[in-house]
């Protein structure tokens, strides 16, 4: 094998490296119980963590507080465990619902001047 085969090669395992990273979190929204709609959060993949979740959980709600419905992939790791942060044996499954709380009246009239 030459260099210019071997630098093809590593060319292709970074891209499909970097496509499964950005595929690695998403959310989307689902009923739940009480008539109520939940969002599930999905941080499933090899470099994501049960932070990138929690940060994604307080984006999707416009109050920034939400209350955990559900949570799946519980798994306790430490990303330093594994070299570069990722765990060898594959692919890890992580996933919550959230309901998104509302923004207590007394919390927005003491940030207004």
């Amino acid at each position: 094998m030459n260099n210019d085969q071997l630098r093809k090669g590593m060319k292709y395992i970074f891209i499909v490296l970097a496509l499964i990273t950005v595929a690695g979190c998403a959310a989307t929204s689902k009923p739940v119980t009480q008539g109520k709609r939940g969002i599930h959060i999905n941080c499933s993949g090899l470099s994501s963590s049960w932070e990138k979740c929690y940060e994604l959980a307080s984006n999707a709600c416009v109050s920034k507080t939400y209350k955990v419905i559900a949570k799946s992939g519980d798994a306790v790791e430490d990303p330093g465990d594994y070299p570069f942060g990722l765990n060898p044996a594959g692919y890890t499954s992580r996933s919550m619902i959230i309901v998104c709380r509302k923004s207590s009246p007394i919390s927005e009239s003491a940030s207004k001047p």
